[in-house]
């Protein structure tokens, strides 16, 4: 979510995505290959054993009467017919706030396009290779796959010198206002409220991949949906999303679960923030056609720069209640739509209503020590009274047991971990274990990361508060790119190379396999809320109980499921064990398969049924 950030405070030359810029790595090319897809025809690059082609456009370009509409399909003009395009040259960020600095943009609206990067090697095997999808992260509002920690060049090679190559794909899609934006008039064909845009970008680069990624040598029918922070809680939405059903038969979730988020909210909330901002440009009609005209009118450099200004509807739920007091509030974010998201997460995984695919999920054991994390996107404590009055009470859902847990005097007086460690869990840790827990019906892998990075350009303080596995530590491991002249083992010290290497098999096996274990000394166990068992990724790389290392999330997991199940209009519960589930309630949406959430509740009312019977008696 927040990695945008590293680039404000690595001590390193980086080049980002701009218009015009040619690829990082553009110099290393030795070839000029030429690829036909539904978009037209482009020449990329062949660089080591890898061809790319970078800035390929998926979608047209959601800008005039298309702006906040849902994404549309790429239509190639009679002058690109015959004509061969680069696809060499980044293409522009999406809109967002503009950091000042040289570090990202230019910024336009025309930026949905998406970057290939595929074994130069056809594939022996008759259906091509095993594709993945990137999502990156920004929380919704920041980023780009254009961003060189995103490159899959080194990643890409690193696999076929291991002889288990895959093809990634990464793309951009609509961010904050103007990819998270619902207004009482902007309705589809059917009437229904347009939303989540940027969602609809990226489903747009997925059937774009599933209709061209043959052309590149990959195969359609063997995809992995890959995200971190935002990206993770992007395809934690196309999990449950029907919509998306197909377009994906494997997902990986790193740090960014959906299920009991507060960013995720409704469409009543989303009119009212519409309208403030209709407020603040003088397009404040009665008229609500009349209103989006005149926000259209706007350019997005400006409706972008007014978001702060923006008001938050305030709420009586302890789901939202008071949680502006300690954390930047989103004016624009993720919305139950009823149609990109169909229902609530909470409710569509306790229901059952999950595309279900093998899946890899986890989290970092110190999220919150990315200093962006800590200090622009939440509201620190400034002593222990703050944290005991201001911030405990409101992000322990006023209970009792959490803010015991989480007082200082657990964590030797220190205010501050307790801060780390109440945010970190509640929000990423305990969260991902109830994402396995969910997704049991396909082959399941629960990790958790807990290295503290070593390497001086990683623990710099203007990146991290101290050192600690930070949110998207695991990131470099992957993607190990940080400049054209600084990447692969280089960005490590010399005893985390093996982690680093072993991460990176375990990920490109799930990639190419849908499971994690080949080539690999240490097997990672299928996940099971009987067992409970967690890989732990540090140079000492361990398999043992999640509630023995996170004794905290049985508690945190109940409490959440309760708050987030009361505001949805159900009894939601997780027992210990990681068994979630609603209590007393029918399913009233699409029909699916008795899930083990409910088999579990509906054992659990059972036994309460026979032991008052017994009473009785």
């Amino acid at each position: 979510m927040f990695l945008i950030w590293l680039f404000y405070a690595l001590p390193v030359t980086i080049v980002s995505g701009s218009s015009g810029s040619l690829y990082l790595f553009a110099n290393e090319s030795v070839d000029s290959p030429v690829v036909a897809t539904t978009s037209g025809k482009f020449a990329g690059f062949t660089i080591r054993q890898t061809n790319v082609w970078v800035g390929i456009p998926y979608a047209a370009p959601p800008v005039g009467a298309l702006r906040w509409q849902k994404a549309q399909p790429y239509v190639v003009t009679d002058s690109q017919n015959d004509i061969i395009r680069n696809a060499t040259y980044y293409s522009p960020f999406c809109p967002q706030i503009d950091r000042g600095d040289n570090t990202t943009g230019p910024f336009n609206e025309n930026c949905l396009y998406l970057n290939v990067w595929s074994p130069r090697t056809p594939s022996s095997e008759p259906n091509g290779y095993p594709v993945m999808i990137w999502i990156h992260g920004g929380g919704f509002k920041e980023g780009s796959a254009t961003l060189v920690i995103y490159d899959g060049l080194s990643w890409t090679n690193a696999a076929i010198q291991e002889n288990n190559p895959f093809i990634m794909v990464s793309m951009n899609y609509r961010l904050n206002v103007m990819g998270f934006f619902a207004q009482s008039s902007l309705l589809d064909d059917n009437g229904q409220t347009i939303g989540n845009q940027g969602i609809t970008d990226q489903r747009m680069a997925m059937k774009w991949v599933r209709d061209n990624i043959a052309q590149f040598g990959g195969d359609k029918n063997y995809i992995t949906l890959m995200g971190e922070s935002a990206g993770s809680q992007s395809v934690c939405i196309h999990l449950i999303s029907p919509l998306s059903a197909g377009l994906f038969h494997a997902s990986i979730m790193q740090s960014g679960p959906c299920d009991a988020v507060n960013m995720l909210r409704d469409k009543s909330f989303a009119y009212s923030t519409a309208n403030n901002l209709a407020l603040l440009f003088g397009c404040n009609m009665t008229n609500s056609s009349q209103q989006l005209d005149c926000l259209r009118a706007v350019s997005s450099t400006r409706l972008v720069a007014a978001i702060g200004n923006v008001s938050i509807p305030l709420s009586t739920s302890l789901a939202f209640k008071d949680q502006e007091k300690i954390g930047e509030a989103f004016p624009f974010g993720l919305i139950v739509d009823g149609v990109e998201i169909p229902v609530h997460p909470l409710q569509a995984f306790l229901t059952g209503q999950v595309n279900q695919v093998p899946t890899l999920t986890g989290a970092n054991r110190d999220e919150l020590l990315l200093r962006a994390l800590y200090q622009e996107y939440f509201y620190p404590p400034t002593s222990t009274e703050d944290y005991l009055t201001r911030i405990l009470p409101i992000a322990g859902y006023n209970n009792r047991d959490i803010q015991t847990l989480y007082a200082p005097s657990q964590f030797n007086g220190n205010y501050s971990q307790a801060f780390v460690a109440l945010f970190s869990e509640g929000i990423f840790v305990c969260s991902a274990r109830r994402m396995a827990g969910y997704m049991t019906e396909q082959p399941t892998y629960l990790y958790t990361f807990t290295h503290a990075p070593e390497s001086f350009f990683l623990t710099q303080p203007a990146l991290i508060m101290w050192p600690g596995a930070y949110h998207g530590a695991e990131i470099f491991s992957l993607f190990q790119t940080l400049a054209a002249t600084f990447y692969g083992n280089m960005i490590f010290n010399a005893d985390e190379i093996p982690l680093a290497t072993s991460l990176r098999r375990y990920w490109t096996n799930m990639i190419t396999k849908h499971q994690p274990n080949d080539n690999i000394s240490l097997t990672w166990p299928q996940y099971s809320s009987t067992t409970d068992r967690v890989l732990v990724l540090n140079k000492n790389t361990t398999i043992t109980s999640f509630i023995g290392i996170y004794p905290n999330c049985d508690l945190i997991s109940d409490v959440q499921a309760k708050v987030y199940g009361e505001y949805l209009g159900f009894n939601a519960t997780c027992t210990i064990g990681n068994k979630c589930c609603i209590v007393d309630s029918t399913p009233t949406t699409r029909p699916t398969s008795t899930s083990n959430n409910l088999r579990c509740c509906r054992f659990k009312l059972l036994f309460l049924l026979f032991s008052c019977i017994i009473l009785l008696f």
